[in-house]
């Protein structure tokens, strides 16, 4: 009598676990990575903003305006003037080489075109290849800048005889706009970046390790070994082989839902229960694409490269640094090729909007599709190990007639 498919599922799964603990990189290499990247990550951007971006000035007027605005741009908690310029070409080749983030040019004559109201010229040069200290620092100077002109019109109209700020309020700002960000008051870069920055470097480490444990059956020549554990069965093989790994990265991914929404406090409007449903529908996703990787190129080499690929490329499509409906049209459809996309759209959903369930159910249905892409190859994935198999039988044939 056969052996039920629990029973053999449970003998690989726990000829798995001996392999991983019998060679510790294997086990210790995905646990001190996702540490690591935790670590890495919440301390870097740990205050939740860019603070004290460096910038260099050049000051072509050397007045006392000028060196007002000088001061004003440097209290600015997010902004440090590093470096004093004689021209802006020794400016412009500092910028060049990375040190400064920005450029703020004061012409000559600023402060005599100023109390002559004969509106002089600021410019600001910001290095927009880097995408957030470039934003930031154009935000922060242009907002300096008009607090300045602000200044210079309320001493110009207390000078012609207006008083109290009550009747200078409305000239200097006429409409008052108050700002209350919903899902993220603070501003906190943090709070949406390691939300999706995390799951991705978790996502990466799932389909190289799930190839690589599939893989390197293969590849030493122990798959009649690794059949015989199942008592035959493919699919006790697959479910075995794979389920050590479901587990570790489904802890690794709750310890890090632990370490956003307990540790660092950030939002959880919505249920914690069903962010960790999909974490686990994360994790078994992805573990299904490796399992298609390496069953549809039976090669680990070029499976390992092309999980890679896919895995880098899924950070474009998330949908969490430029917006999917931004993109080109045809690119659209393509975002929904990647399990991280559904899981962000839940955490958006769960997280900050605090929504009902339901409307992320379409987003969960999204990623328990994937697990059907294992049903694809697996009869390509039969025939290449039994194919393997048979060839390992020959060899052993082979090598006892030679003794």
């Amino acid at each position: 009598m056969s052996k039920s498919i629990i029973e053999q599922t449970r003998n690989v799964a726990r000829r798995e676990w001996k392999r991983m603990l019998s060679h510790p990189i294997y086990l210790l290499a995905p646990i001190f990575a996702m540490l690591f990247s935790y670590l890495f990550f919440l301390t870097m951007m740990s205050e939740g903003f860019p603070m004290r971006l460096p910038i260099g000035i050049v000051d072509s007027d050397n007045s006392s305006m000028s060196r007002t605005l000088e001061r004003n741009i440097d209290a600015s908690p997010q902004m440090e003037i590093v470096g004093r310029y004689a021209s802006f070409t020794e400016a412009r080749k500092e910028m060049q080489k990375g040190r400064i983030y920005a450029i703020v040019d004061i012409p000559p004559g600023f402060q005599a075109d100023l109390l002559a109201n004969r509106q002089p010229s600021l410019s600001f040069y910001v290095n927009d290849a880097y995408l957030v200290a470039g934003s930031l620092s154009y935000k922060e100077l242009t907002y300096i800048s008009e607090l300045i002109s602000g200044f210079i019109l309320q001493q110009s109209l207390q000078a012609k005889g207006g008083t109290g700020e009550e009747n200078l309020m409305p000239i200097l700002q006429p409409i008052a706009i108050e700002t209350h960000q919903i899902g993220n008051p603070y501003t906190n870069y943090s709070v949406y970046l390691s939300n999706v920055l995390l799951p991705g470097v978790l996502q990466l480490l799932i389909i190289m390790f799930t190839i690589y444990a599939i893989g390197v059956e293969m590849k030493q020549n122990t798959t009649r070994e690794w059949l015989a554990t199942g008592n035959e069965s493919i699919m006790a093989a697959l479910t075995g082989k794979v389920l050590p790994h479901t587990l570790l990265f489904t802890l690794l991914g709750l310890i890090g839902l632990f370490l956003l929404y307990g540790v660092m406090g950030f939002p959880m409007n919505g249920s914690i229960v069903w962010l960790s449903l999909a974490m686990f529908l994360f994790v078994v996703s992805h573990q299904s694409i490796g399992i298609f990787i390496i069953g549809l190129f039976q090669r680990l080499r070029d499976s390992i490269s092309l999980g890679v690929f896919y895995g880098l490329l899924s950070f474009s499509f998330a949908g969490f640094t430029f917006p999917i409906e931004a993109m080109p049209h045809g690119a659209h459809i393509f975002a929904w090729f990647f399990p991280i996309r559904y899981f962000f759209k839940i955490y958006v959903n769960e997280a900050l909007h605090g929504a009902e369930i339901r409307y992320s159910l379409i987003y969960f249905a999204g990623m328990m599709a994937f697990l059907l892409l294992p049903i694809l190859i697996y009869n390509r994935l039969k025939h290449t190990i039994l194919t393997d198999e048979r060839e390992e039988i020959k060899n052993s044939i082979f090598n006892e007639q030679l003794q």
